[in-house]
């Protein structure tokens, strides 16, 4: 360590800074290996760690610390301590973690656990947002459906103290890049050594061992986006895309050998390895215009087999293995037409499809393929007759856009990777779903391959392979499929669906909360951390609202059958709520709800998948009006406390955000159109100034949040930019002090903080999973339950946390 790191002040011989009897000196005399040596090292170093995780530590400590312990073996929470945990700089520990044998008991690693759940994400946090999210990582970790226990809640220097989570994060990330991902696959080198090869959209190539440290230097190609790799024996590797050329890489010498195609103007849509019947294997380009050639795969020239025409448009290739000397069959997709091409016979055959062809993947069984499509379809097919052997019993709702063949327990299966984020697993023969979803990118999968089973954190039955994607959200993952859930990490429950806090519980000072989920609904004390039953029948809650009806608490259920129920939670502590009535008139779910009190009454307006908003009067449980002017979708909605009276606000997948009358339901001015593409949430924003006035937050599919004044319709402000994909819930609250803030989240796990007043970024809280819903309780909330700081609860894929924020002091 050199003095430009700053000043640094070792143990001298003789003396311990800790008051350990034992020194240097004496430790030198148990030296007696390389473990050892960094095992001392480990030690001494941990003691130079300041208790205050807000202190910076030398630079040495936050580089190196963690490596001297897994060493060492000794890697655990004594020798890696919290505080120096959120200034760690390597980007290592969730990869030594994965190396290192030296510490059985779990227990000893939970803050370490914790912080490489959230370490890929963490990005350019500051120390505060560090901290922050490491506390909330490692309580929810190590105390899932807890109590508040305030002796372990709070950590010097964090922004939140945690009161309840049900959260069960994944932890399979392998490797993050900093741009985005768009090929993969895995190749073993002439000494053995098993690698997984990305290409990323900035044209570079980056080789990765199987737990995913870097294994040599990225290659550049200077071109477009690298979309195809195809590892060849001997270390070699072809890469293409973007720029139309194929170039030809030693991969363990990272030298670029030769560019035997270059076609500017093009780019390369398929690149594969095929071998006719009797005919020597060749390589296979096709270009975007239709242009299929092909090279001889040891001299990289060109050569020219008999090769089927194609049309002037894209296509996808893939060889189907006829079995023993039987050679390959040509599987060519463009656009939704798939044509298989046996260079043994003149005929073949063709196939239409629904959606666009994205993928078309080989099969261990002979003569058997897999596809996927723009409308969900993932088949597969006899090569030879062309018939449909298997389609997905259960196909995903939207565009599957990546497949790869594995074997799993012995059978031949496929895996998919949707735009919904998720991947899924398919028997070859049957084409049933072999586990379940397999949840955590959060962004869709653009790219499939698979490692050996051989991994000491996923063990695999023999012959079972593992399963790794490149996603768009710059992450490489790995999972074990089959088995119930069959991922790393998998979440004990499912993805929750709605969740809201519901007012005060049991215990003083303590929010109940709503949770649901496709399993089911419950309410939850957080004082306590006992369920409470609320027997809501089959149809999943998409949505709730808390109600005071008369001096009644209730709470409001919308159901995926579209029907919304009131419930009594006036009942006692754990008593079942009792369901009072129903609402019918949506034609699809309902998204969101709020209810508000006006001129006496109980309103409660609601925002539906069908496009329709609708206003409802909860003390006669009647309907009041509905407005259908929403194109599509109606995404959230909100009620405004303006000074002349509330005002209900609408926010859809048309982009506009539009003011009702909490009366007659009528529109208040004209619509608001936020140039935000899709518009998911929206939230009152109160403004500390005299008159009363309140601006309209919408958080847009384009990642950013934008203010309006409801009265001009015009943006207030400039454009707040989460910087981490679209906005899926928004929430307003302040803190003890009076400070506004407003929250933000989407898919990509992070909560940001604002102070909508100047615009400035208060604090990012990374969870790592995908997130869908927030809602929050202020200190001072006329009504709510007697707290000292304002309550935010977020949940999503992962499950459901609850924690106070708290902005000022610490």
């Amino acid at each position: 360590m050199s003095d430009a790191d700053g000043p640094y002040r070792a143990p001298r011989p003789g003396r311990s800074d800790t008051g350990d009897s034992r020194t240097w000196a004496d430790d030198s005399k148990a030296w007696a290996d390389t473990k050892d040596a960094h095992r001392l090292i480990a030690a001494a170093l941990s003691r130079l760690v300041a208790a205050d995780p807000t202190i910076p530590p030398h630079p040495y400590l936050s580089r190196h610390l963690a490596q001297h312990a897994a060493r060492g073996e000794v890697l655990d929470d004594a020798h890696v301590p919290l505080a120096v945990l959120p200034w760690e700089s390597s980007a290592n520990v969730r990869t030594l973690l994965r190396q290192s044998d030296a510490v059985s008991d779990v227990r000893r690693q939970e803050w370490l656990e914790a912080w490489a759940r959230i370490e890929p994400f963490i990005g350019g946090a500051g120390p505060d947002s560090r901290l922050t999210s490491l506390h909330l990582a490692h309580h929810a970790a190590t105390r899932p459906r807890t109590p508040l226990d305030t002796s372990v809640a709070r950590v010097s220097g964090s922004r939140i103290t945690p009161l309840w989570s049900d959260w069960t994060a994944q932890d399979n990330v392998l490797a993050v890049s900093e741009t985005r991902l768009e090929s993969l696959t895995r190749t073993t080198t002439t000494d053995g050594r098993s690698l997984l090869v990305s290409g990323d959209n900035h044209g570079t190539i980056r080789m990765w061992e199987p737990h995913g440290v870097p294994a040599m230097a990225p290659l550049h190609t200077y071109g477009g986006a690298v979309q195809h790799l195809l590892p060849l024996p001997g270390d070699l590797l072809l890469s293409a895309g973007t720029d139309g050329s194929v170039r030809v890489w030693h991969l363990t010498r990272g030298q670029l050998l030769a560019e035997p195609v270059h076609r500017p103007g093009t780019w390369v849509s398929a690149l594969i390895l095929f071998a006719a019947k009797d005919a020597p294997e060749v390589v296979l380009v096709a270009h975007s215009d239709g242009r299929l050639g092909a090279l001889d795969p040891v001299t990289f020239r060109p050569v020219d087999p008999p090769l089927p025409s194609l049309d002037p448009a894209p296509a996808l290739l893939s060889g189907v293995g006829l079995g023993g000397a039987e050679g390959m069959a040509l599987a060519v997709a463009q656009g939704r037409r798939v044509r298989v091409w046996d260079p043994r016979r003149a005929d073949g055959y063709t196939h239409e499809h629904e959606g666009a062809v994205r993928a078309l993947v080989d099969l261990a069984a002979p003569g058997r393929y897999a596809l996927c499509d723009d409308s969900g379809y993932i088949g597969f097919r006899d090569a030879s007759t062309g018939r449909e052997t298997a389609v997905v019993d259960a196909p995903p709702a939207g565009p599957v856009v990546a497949l790869t063949a594995l074997t799993v327990a012995g059978r031949a299966a496929v895996a998919s990777g949707g735009s919904d984020h998720t991947l899924r697993v398919w028997d070859a023969r049957t084409g049933a779903a072999i586990g379940g979803p397999l949840e955590g990118h959060t962004a869709p999968p653009v790219a499939l391959t698979t490692l050996p089973g051989t991994s000491r954190e996923l063990p695999a039955p023999a012959g079972q392979e593992l399963l790794v994607s490149a996603g768009a959200d710059h992450t490489l993952r790995r999972w074990k499929p089959g088995g119930p859930g069959g991922g790393a990490g998998r979440a004990v429950r499912r993805p929750v669906t709605a969740a809201a806090l519901s007012g005060p519980g049991s215990t003083a000072g303590a929010p109940l909360i709503a949770v649901a989920d496709e399993s089911g609904t419950a309410l939850w004390d957080t004082g306590t951390g006992r369920p409470v039953p609320l027997p809501a029948g089959h149809a999943t809650v998409t949505a709730f609202a808390s109600a005071l009806v008369r001096g009644e608490p209730q709470l409001v259920t919308a159901h995926s059958d579209t029907g919304v129920q009131l419930w009594s939670l006036d009942r006692g502590a754990h008593a079942a709520p009792a369901r009072l009535a129903g609402l019918l008139g949506h034609s699809l779910p309902v998204r969101s709800m709020a209810a508000f009190p006006h001129d006496g009454r109980t309103l409660l307006v609601t925002g539906g998948a069908d496009g329709t908003v609708r206003l409802w009067d909860l003390d006669r449980v009647c309907a009041l009006a509905c407005r259908e002017d929403h194109l599509l979708s109606v995404r959230d909605v909100a009620v405004l406390d303006t000074a002349q009276g509330p005002r209900i606000v609408s926010a859809g997948t048309d982009g506009t955000v539009r003011l009702w009358d909490p009366v007659t339901l009528r529109p208040v001015g004209t619509p608001l159109h936020c140039e935000q593409r899709v518009v998911n949430a929206v939230a009152a924003v109160p403004v500390d100034e005299p008159g009363g006035a309140v601006l309209v937050a919408s958080g847009g599919e384009d990642g950013t949040i934008r203010l309006w004044d409801p009265g001009t319709g015009r943006p207030v402000g400039r454009r707040l930019d989460i910087g981490d994909g679209p906005v899926a819930a928004l929430a307003f609250f302040r803190t003890a002090t009076g400070r506004p803030c407003l929250a933000a989240t989407g898919p990509g796990g992070t909560i940001h903080l604002w102070d909508p007043d100047t615009g400035s970024h208060l604090l990012r809280i990374v969870t790592g999973s995908p997130l869908g819903a927030l809602d929050a309780l202020d200190a001072r909330q006329p009504g709510g339950p007697h707290l000292a700081h304002p309550v935010l609860l977020a949940a999503g894929v992962a499950g459901v946390c609850v924690f106070d924020v708290r902005m000022e002091g610490r």
